[in-house]
């Protein structure tokens, strides 16, 4: 080898150990500025030195997609960043829906197979009409399905009322499964279990009862003011139907979240073709070539302010468990 040749190698090495070390070092500046904006406090070294390998790991899976030339989506880096995915699955997720299956109402067609028109709007988007309270934030509980039915109830009011009205999710939380309901708490349940709560027993405000993120003891809501909604109903599991109900209101679907997390914008195509229910959520409107407008309940910072655009084409299960306030 001469001269020339070993100092083209030499220079070609030390080029690739200063890139090396440069990625490494933006690594960990991307690492300690999300960790300031999320305040992010540890118990131990163990513990950080471990969420700091679970961000690095997530990190170059947000790199890889958004090197994708060919997404439909954006994604970055969010409060679940140093969440493994079973974490994500244990601790957001929701859990009873996971273990179980609904008792979805079947689809029955009509008599002589002869289906009636539905007709809809071409787009519909509740968030321009004053019928969405904010995006809220769960946290580190699987209550999305008290958001999922809390904020179906706040827009069936508003419509019927002309008074938007804050829900209570946590009166859901602690006091369903006291009432004699299916529900776990912060383990999750099913919507339907709340909406027969609510037609029961009644839902206060959120001001009244309001949310803390954990379960506790049900509260004596006697003497507060209530809303009490009559009925209910399970949609049938095709696009139609389901445009013809969110065109009346926002609706409380369940979905396969499982890869929401990193989720910033666009139009998210990312679901399994078989996709496992796993969370609860809002379906306010669709887009004029069909993709769903979700409400979200991980707070407005994350996606596109809390809200997620979901593909028609891979809608991550929005057909199969959604419900509709009717009265």
């Amino acid at each position: 080898m001469n001269k020339i040749s070993f100092v083209l190698i030499a220079l070609a090495l030390i080029s690739q150990i200063q890139c090396q070390n440069e990625e490494v070092e933006s690594d960990f500046q991307a690492y300690n500025k999300w960790r300031t904006n999320n305040r992010r406090v540890f118990l131990n070294q163990e513990e950080e030195t471990y969420r700091q390998l679970v961000f690095f790991e997530n990190l170059n899976q947000i790199k890889a997609h958004q090197n994708d030339t060919e997404a439909t989506y954006t994604v970055s880096l969010n409060q679940f960043s140093d969440y493994s995915d079973e974490e994500f699955q244990e601790v957001i997720l929701n859990k009873r829906i996971q273990r179980l299956q609904p008792d979805i109402q079947e689809e029955q067609p009509p008599k002589g197979n002869l289906r009636k028109t539905v007709n809809y709007p071409d787009s519909v988007d509740w968030r321009n009409t004053g019928a969405l309270t904010p995006v809220q934030n769960q946290g580190q509980c699987g209550s999305c399905a008290a958001f999922g039915t809390a904020g179906v109830l706040e827009s069936f009011h508003f419509i019927r009322f002309n008074n938007l009205v804050k829900f209570s999710e946590q009166q859901l939380l602690d006091c369903a499964r006291q009432a004699g309901f299916d529900a776990d708490g912060c383990d999750g349940t099913w919507q339907q279990e709340y909406f027969k709560y609510a037609i029961k027993h009644g839902i206060v405000s959120a001001n009244s009862y309001p949310y803390v993120g954990y379960q506790t003891r049900c509260k004596d809501t006697s003497n507060l003011p209530k809303y009490f909604p009559q009925s209910f109903k399970f949609i049938n599991r095709n696009v139609p139907d389901i445009k013809s109900a969110i065109s009346q209101g926002p609706i409380s679907v369940t979905i396969d979240a499982s890869n929401w997390r990193y989720y910033r914008g666009g139009i998210f195509n990312g679901c399994s073709r078989y996709p496992e229910l796993n969370h609860a959520v809002i379906a306010v409107g669709y887009d004029a070539q069909g993709n769903y407008i979700i409400k979200n309940s991980w707070g407005p910072y994350w996606g596109d302010k809390g809200y997620i655009t979901v593909s028609a084409q891979n809608d991550c299960g929005i057909l199969r468990s959604a419900i509709q306030v009717v009265s």
